[in-house]
């Protein structure tokens, strides 16, 4: 799993909690929070209208060398959903209404519950002054496609409409164990902020990162690293230890003198 995708889907829960209509239920992967069944229905287990936010496919192509740390691209997935049984009773007219818009419920007003919604989770999303938002925007480099999708069951009684919103971002690269990271970039400042949070795991998460990711590196071990290179091809940069080297010590090459032997010139 790379980190980064970690990163981007817990700051994308973060950055929309508080900042919908769904209020802070905003779930980070949870299984089956809007179930497509194999005959195209839908049901859920969610009691309140709900976004859950997934990472579930990429791919990275055009790899530079044998790297292990470029993400590619990535899908994130938000997944919307409100049932009839997702409601307020308006306490002026004692009618049952759609949280947060009191409309009464219906399947048009469902509708454009999910459309207020998504449209919410965009602006959230992009809200400058969203701290978690802005950790989220600086963990890709840019959004390649976005799709969207619709579907609703009226056959159960639940009457459940969801909405989904697929975004294929160009994923950052996973920071190298050993580096140490720039606090100025967002994946440090991801983990900075799971830190200074009150939630235990999110703090026992941010260790963990961290600790997978602590280390010393020499240059030549962070360029090994980072492109996946034999020690024979370091070598040959003159970045590498020496050969017969065992214990790989041997400096960065820094310098070199080469002394050129003149040849004679021909007598004229």
């Amino acid at each position: 799993m790379s980190l980064t995708r970690i990163a981007l889907r817990i700051a994308a829960v973060e950055a929309l909690k508080g900042r919908t209509l769904v209020g802070d239920n905003v779930l980070d992967s949870p299984n089956g929070a809007l179930d497509i069944q194999a005959d195209g229905t839908l049901r859920t287990d969610e009691e309140k209208p709900f976004i859950s936010v997934y990472t579930d496919q990429g791919k990275a192509e055009g790899v530079t060398g044998r790297s292990l740390i470029e993400n590619g691209v990535c899908d994130i997935v938000f997944e919307m959903g409100v049932s009839l049984g997702m409601t307020e009773v308006n306490q002026d007219t004692g009618e049952a209404t759609l949280v947060g818009i009191q409309v009464p419920a219906s399947d048009s007003t469902k509708e454009f519950f999910l459309d207020v919604v998504q449209r919410q989770l965009t602006d959230a999303l992009t809200d400058p002054d969203n701290p978690w938002a802005e950790i989220y925007r600086g963990l890709h480099y840019d959004v390649v496609k976005i799709e969207y999708a619709g579907a609703r069951n009226a056959d159960d009684g639940q009457r459940l409409a969801g909405h989904q919103m697929r975004i294929s971002v160009r994923l950052a690269d996973d920071p190298v164990t050993g580096e140490e990271l720039d606090p100025q970039a967002a994946f440090a400042q991801f983990l900075a902020a799971l830190e200074a949070t009150s939630d235990s795991t999110y703090r026992k998460q941010a260790a963990t990162i961290r600790a997978l990711l602590a280390g010393s590196n020499e240059p030549w071990q962070s360029l090994q690293r980072r492109h996946g290179m034999t020690a024979a091809e370091l070598l040959a940069l003159g970045r590498g230890p020496v050969a017969g080297d065992e214990e790989r010590a041997s400096p960065m090459m820094e310098g070199a003198t080469i002394d050129l032997q003149r040849r004679p010139q021909p007598a004229e």
